[in-house]
């Protein structure tokens, strides 16, 4: 009988670390399909352990395949402090041990019985998550997709994971030491065992409340967002000949800083957050173009210099009215890289472009990102004054004007990334036609 709790309590723990790794600690599984060969070869490692060695073994194989997980699914330079985040998983014997080992000794109900039910009661409720959680658990992923836990909330895991050992530890030697008939001894027991159950309950709740509050961050990020488009929506239709522009350029700066991010010299810049906040931000480049009369953004042929002075306009037109919005919001991230995307997009690393004709690194990041999209976007479209031009043949305008008119780092990312750019391109087409 004690042999067959010990390998239910196994199962019951080896499960219960990978979900707190995952649905607690956050931390992101492998590929699917590489993630399944891991899980493979961890049972076996796992089940190897308990039968040569036995029941502590066996978990401790469990913790260490769990920290190389998560090792091995993050990205550099955060792999090995992901070993600190096994210290979150002990946290399972805040709840394990009170609940299997003090209600005999306290209650005198036979041990062995008792901890068989809560043993098959256990490993039911995991079973039942198991195979039939599957929607909550592509929700629960969803919600969580951008969520990453605080330093502060890393921490106090792994202090909760340490205390849980601590706490699990004395209830245990003071169960096995102990006489039953001494009450000082039993409220003891019984203060520590709700006190660890009490303590990792509430951890738990901590993570479970940061993931509400990031569900309606996002949530109201994504509203904001859906207005932000609307109102370039708007203006971009008074322009017959730009239809998706801005979200085809969105997406195009998009992929363009992702594949710089991989560059080590603009990691303190390009973070998540800010090309995040970046791809909210492009759509509203153009916002300018709402001071642009119809007669001049619709005409047909070529602009007259007086035409195409009205037309350069936009720019700093465009900044001052989201200058505007951004003294009667206040300091919006978004905002502040919306401005300099409006007012710097047009202007070129030779300094030939406008409105001021700021070269090199005088042009903020996010608006020499823009530049490549926006010109791309332009080549490559339909215009009242022009047919869209073929994909390879604007691929070559932009590398010819690298260094010149664009960044030679975002046209060097810009090739790289050219089969995603045209993969994006297609599909917006293919979503244009139906």
């Amino acid at each position: 009988m004690e042999y067959l709790l010990d390998l239910m309590e196994t199962v019951i723990v080896s499960i219960s670390f990978f979900l707190i790794k995952k649905y607690i600690c956050l931390e992101k599984d492998l590929p699917p399909k590489q993630q399944r060969i891991f899980y493979l070869i961890s049972t076996a490692a796992i089940a190897a352990a308990f039968f040569i060695w036995g029941k502590a073994a066996a978990e401790g194989v469990c913790g260490a395949a769990v920290g190389v997980n998560i090792v091995l699914s993050r990205k550099k330079p955060h792999k090995l402090s992901g070993l600190l985040m096994i210290f979150p998983l002990l946290m399972i014997n805040g709840i394990i041990v009170p609940l299997m080992v003090v209600p005999p000794y306290l209650f005198a109900i036979p041990e062995h019985a008792y901890q068989l039910c809560v043993s098959c009661l256990l490993i039911a409720l995991l079973a039942a998550f198991i195979i039939l959680g599957k929607d909550w658990r592509r929700k629960f992923s969803h919600d969580t997709k951008d969520r990453n836990l605080s330093v502060l909330e890393r921490v106090m895991l792994i202090i909760g994971g340490a205390l849980s050992v601590m706490f699990s530890v004395k209830i245990s030697e003071a169960v096995r030491t102990q006489d039953p008939s001494n009450s000082n001894t039993n409220e003891l027991i019984a203060i520590n065992s709700l006190f660890a159950v009490a303590m990792t309950v509430a951890f738990v709740i901590m993570i479970i409340q940061g993931n509400k509050r990031n569900y309606y961050l996002r949530k109201y990020n994504n509203m904001q967002s859906h207005i932000i488009t609307t109102m370039a929506d708007i203006i971009e239709n008074r322009d017959e000949s730009t239809g998706g522009h801005i979200r085809r350029t969105a997406k195009y700066v998009e992929i363009l800083a992702k594949e710089l991010q991989k560059q080590s010299k603009y990691a303190d810049i390009l973070t998540n957050q800010y090309v995040s906040d970046m791809v909210m931000a492009a759509p509203l480049h153009d916002i300018g173009k709402i001071h642009i009369s119809d007669t001049v953004l619709n005409k047909p042929g070529k602009l007259t210099d007086e035409e195409f002075s009205m037309m350069k306009t936009h720019t700093t037109a465009g900044k001052e009215l989201l200058e505007k919005a951004r003294g009667d919001l206040g300091e919006i991230r978004y905002l502040n890289i919306a401005i300099d995307m409006a007012t710097y997009h047009h202007e070129r690393i030779d300094g030939k472009g406008y409105p001021y004709g700021t070269k090199d690194d005088e042009i903020p990041l996010c608006a020499k990102i823009l530049a490549v999209a926006d010109v791309f976007d332009a080549l490559t479209s339909k215009r009242v004054y022009k047919d869209p031009m073929p994909f390879g043949k604007a691929c070559s305008i932009i590398r010819e004007e690298r260094g010149t008119h664009f960044d030679e780092d975002i046209v060097d990312a810009f090739t790289v990334s050219s089969e995603k750019i045209l993969e994006a391109m297609n599909e917006f087409n293919a979503a244009e036609e139906t």
